[in-house]
């Protein structure tokens, strides 16, 4: 078979021996994580404290730079574990790339944002990388203010209970000819501030989450192997924020489950438990 040449009259090793890789400036890539659980009913979401420039002291999401000879799916588990010691086999998926070119002091930064969801016995097992001063888990709600044909106001709102951190933004999404511009604004409320642009990602991933928990099946990574119709609708509520019709909720999510024909004690009483069926081919999106 004849090698492939350029207009050149170059092979694919005489074109590579030849490239200058100089002739561009390098970007830096990084990775950041949104790792979500719920406990005692509530959506949390996991925020490092900033241990040095730039953002010092800001609370933020935990990532880092990408090493040259690792892919972003390799790069976005090691911080994942430096910086949280959670396993390797929570949930997490692609969610967005920050690119705007002013967005880091320190270089040019191509940001991809990682959403990982886990249990909430892996909350147990976090502590603060090198780079980090602090992890915590904050309590996390998105509730909408008001929504018209031209747009939205909501307000994302993160609460840390031990010592009372509250951070809170106004997110304003305006709708323009064929897509949806996004902005927000930190409230004078708000006694901390997130790093950098992280409230994009939060916000995003956030209305992700609360539109697909129940009919991508996303919402199982939050619950154990084995669960009760009770669980899995109080982790639902607890990421879209209100309560749920029982009736229609079980309904509904019944057909993405199989019995495991176990039982377990709840309130004093005898539940049957459940697993993810990741087979199911429908859900009415009535939830």
């Amino acid at each position: 078979m004849t090698e492939k040449r350029n207009a050149k009259g170059q092979t694919l090793q005489e074109f590579l021996d030849s490239y200058d890789d100089s002739l561009y400036r390098h970007p830096s890539n990084t990775v950041d994580m949104i790792v979500m659980t719920v406990e005692d009913g509530q959506l949390k979401v996991l925020l490092i404290r900033r241990k040095d420039h730039p953002w010092i002291g800001d609370w933020a999401l935990p990532g880092g730079f990408v090493n040259f000879d690792e892919d972003l799916e390799q790069a976005a588990l090691r911080e994942l574990q430096e910086e949280t010691n959670i396993a390797e086999n929570t949930y997490f998926r692609q969610l967005y790339t920050l690119g705007k070119a002013d967005r880091d002091p320190r270089t040019r930064v191509i940001s991809t944002a990682y959403l990982s969801m886990t249990r909430a016995e892996n909350i147990r097992k976090t502590r603060a990388g090198d780079d980090a001063a602090d992890a915590r888990w904050f309590t996390i709600a998105k509730t909408l203010l008001e929504k018209d044909e031209n747009g939205r106001r909501t307000l994302l709102q993160l609460y840390e209970e031990k010592d009372g951190i509250r951070i809170e933004y106004e997110v304003t999404d305006t709708a323009l000819h064929n897509y949806v511009q996004t902005r927000s604004q930190r409230l004078d409320s708000s006694t901390a501030e997130l790093a950098a642009d992280h409230v994009k990602v939060i916000n995003m991933a956030m209305d992700m989450v609360q539109h697909r928990a129940a009919s991508t099946g996303i919402l199982f990574n939050l619950l154990p192997e084995e669960m009760t119709l009770r669980e899995i609708q109080t982790a639902y509520e607890a990421v879209i924020g209100h309560k749920t019709d029982t009736g229609n909720f079980r309904r509904d999510i019944r057909r993405m489950l199989k019995p495991t024909g176990n039982t377990r004690m709840v309130h004093g009483r005898r539940a049957a438990t459940y697993r993810f069926d990741p087979m199911y081919t429908y859900l009415e999106e009535n939830l």
